[in-house]
């Protein structure tokens, strides 16, 4: 199952920062919790940053419950080790996560330019033709 979730460029840069160092779980918490998500790490998290597809970690079927979180009391689990970038492809609005019903963009091929790369302050993030 793939989801997809609008995350800030800062938070991102942040879990990519985590794989780096080799850090192997990450979570993103969430007031809803995924239902059709599979056993295993055959589930992808794809990343929306400023309206356009990045990438997609590899996420767990697993999911933590914290109650005493009332504002988000989910997490799903991923391997931020393991980013996967993909050609910029435009994403629709939205909030949270949602299911996607295919890969943005198909199965495209990795973008050329990383999104953490270096950029000139006020430029966007890479887009792709």
């Amino acid at each position: 199952m793939d989801l997809g979730v609008a995350m800030r460029g800062e938070i991102l840069a942040d879990k990519l920062a985590d794989g780096r160092a080799g850090r192997r779980l990450a979570t993103w918490n969430t007031r809803r919790v995924p239902t059709r998500l599979t056993p295993g790490w055959t589930n992808r998290l794809f990343v929306a940053c400023d309206g356009w597809w990045r990438g997609y970690f590899p996420l767990s079927g697993d999911v933590l419950w914290n109650p005493k979180d009332e504002a988000a009391p989910y997490a799903l689990i991923f391997d931020p080790r393991r980013w996967t970038r993909i050609a910029a492809v435009r994403s629709p609005r939205f909030r949270g996560w949602c299911y996607l019903a295919s890969p943005p963009g198909g199965e495209a091929p990795p973008s050329v330019e990383p999104f953490d790369s270096p950029r000139e302050v006020g430029r966007t993030l890479p887009r792709t033709p």
